[in-house]
């Protein structure tokens, strides 16, 4: 899949700039929460840079590099908040269609060394993206819109 983001390049370029962990930033949890989703252990970011309409991440609230750092609590409210989560996408987006991953480590493609799924609500065709070239998408809702609509669903 490629995407078009008018957003993701400058981002690429300043990535390896930046020397404090974004997802701990209290800047950046105020702007890309979702707080109608988040849990006590983790918090749910509308994506700044998404792959795709719809795109979260699912991030803990401890800064945690590895998977085997997650502790019990944090395990069991994962898979509550995917769960919480990907329902309120597949009302927003009607579709019961998903992508949900993770990279590890620096070689994997993952951009910020803090433990991050992604979820991605999947249609035969995309809502709100322009499919004109086989599996190339541009993005037309940036994160602010998305943390509205997904706040508004109850």
């Amino acid at each position: 899949m490629k995407v078009l983001e008018k957003g993701r390049a400058q981002y690429r370029k300043i990535k390896n700039k930046i020397k404090t962990c974004s997802f701990c930033d209290p800047k950046v949890i105020k702007q890309q929460s979702v707080k109608s989703l988040e849990g006590k252990y983790w918090l749910v970011f509308a994506n700044k840079y998404p792959y795709l309409d719809g795109n979260l991440m699912l991030i803990p609230k401890r800064h945690i590099c590895q998977l085997e750092d997650l502790n019990t609590e944090e395990q069991s409210e994962f898979f509550k908040l995917l769960e919480k989560s990907k329902k309120a996408l597949g009302r927003l987006f009607e579709t019961d269609s998903f992508n949900c991953g993770i990279n590890i480590g620096q070689y994997s493609g993952c951009s910020i060394a803090h433990i991050h799924w992604q979820l991605l609500p999947r249609r035969k065709y995309t809502q709100n993206a322009c499919n004109i070239i086989h599996d190339l998408h541009i993005i037309t809702m940036d994160h602010h819109e998305l943390i509205k609509k997904l706040n508004r669903i109850k």
